[in-house]
Parts: structure tokens; sequence; C-alpha cells
């Protein structure tokens, strides 16, 4: 069985940690996020398949549902990597993009929202990498306008992570992209600080997508991550 359980982010899924499990020793699962309409039910939907004991990596909306996990089981985590997180609930700025594009994805407009949001989860860079543009919106449109209203509608209702951040003693990993406008650098310094011994990585040249854009610099900091003696 895993030992490593990495959870992809909203309209995402396995292809979205291609480049960065290759190296990983680990016995590695991807949980699909496609059950439940709240954070906590997807949490307790990936629990429910979840080894005794493991690590857990989480990326955007799978970094809260990392977090509900921890607040459920923290005994069960060996260690804790967030990537690329909002655990303080949606900016303002996000949460708007979504409400104004929930009912045009209903409609069947899903293509034309990934259109939208394409450009703003990478580098200003990668706006225009066809290859990276394929797996992301080969990832949404495989998952569905279904799924996509219902993971945003998780997200709106998520006012983030209410447990006690200094209460963390696993090893943890805070990752994110230096360009990411929806999870901000100065975010994740944050969140690091409020997590005793936990290690931040900024990876430069990256967006909100650091899995995506860089996966070898993300996979870098999980391997050190995976390294740590204290898990």
């Amino acid at each position: 069985m895993a030992d490593l359980l990495l959870l992809p982010g909203l309209l995402c899924d396995k292809r979205l940690w291609a480049g960065s499990i290759k190296d990983l020793t680990a016995g590695v699962d991807i949980p699909e996020m496609v059950e439940g309409n709240s954070v906590p039910a997807m949490a307790d939907a990936v629990l429910s398949r979840a080894p005794h004991r493991f690590a857990l990596a989480g990326f955007s909306l799978g970094a809260c549902v990392a977090l509900e996990i921890f607040a459920r089981v923290p005994e069960r985590l060996t260690r804790l990597a967030l990537m690329s997180a909002a655990v303080h609930g949606l900016p303002d700025r996000v949460r708007q993009h979504y409400l104004q594009w929930i009912t045009t994805i209903e409609s069947g407009g899903l293509r034309e929202y990934l259109i939208d949001a394409f450009p703003r989860y990478v580098a200003p860079r990668r706006a225009h990498d066809q290859t990276l543009w394929e797996v992301f919106s080969g990832m949404g449109e495989s998952l569905g306008p279904t799924v996509a209203v219902r993971q945003m509608q998780a997200l709106l209702h998520y006012s983030g992570y209410s447990g006690d951040l200094g209460a963390i003693r696993c090893p943890v990993a805070v990752i994110c992209g230096a360009e990411d406008q929806r999870a901000t650098p100065e975010a994740h310094a944050e969140l690091s600080r409020q997590i005793p011994g936990a290690v931040l990585t900024v990876i430069e040249g990256a967006g909100h997508f650091t899995p995506l854009e860089t996966p070898e610099a993300v996979n870098k900091a999980l391997r050190v991550w995976l390294s740590d003696t204290n898990g």
C-alpha cells in the first residue's frame, strides 16, 4: 500500500504529478478529488481509503484537504507538504473569479473558463506554452463541468483551516511559485512561520501550478522533505 498520498487541486488529476514523482522512492497514491461537495467531505473521502500511516502532500485545493485530514488524524501523518496553498480561504479576487464563471461552466462553457484561467495560474513566460496548456486543459476537460462546479463550491464555502497550525509537529514543507498570483509567496512565508520547523521553498519562474511548471524543483523539495528523519 502507498505510503505517500499526493492530493491534486481544482480540476486536476494524476497528470498534475507526472513530472514530480518520477524520482520519489516512496510508494505513491494519487486519490481522485471528485467526491464530496465540501473540503471536509473530500477529506473524509480520502481518509476512507488511506493507509494507517502515511505522508501527505496537497496542491491548492488538495492543500486545504490535507490540513483537514491532519485535523482529523494527526497521529497518522508522518509528514505534511502544502503547495500553492490558500489555507485561510480564497483571496477575494479568486472568489469573484469563481462566482463569475460557475453559471457559464454549468451552461457548457468549461473550455472558455479554462482558456481564461490558464494565464492566471502560470508564470507569465508560460502563458503561451502549448504543451503546458494541453495538460492543463486536458485535465479540466476530463473531469468535466460537474466536478468543476462541485470543487469551486467547496472552495467558496471553505473559510480556512480552523485548527492550530502551531500544533503541527511532523516535518512540513511549504512550497510555492515566486510568481503565483493566486496564493502569493508572502502568504506562504506567513504560513511557514506559523508551523514549527516548516521549510519554505519558493520556486523561481513558477506561478501557481508548480508541479506542472517546474516539476524538477518540486521534486527536489519533496525529496528533502521525505528524507527528514524526524518523520
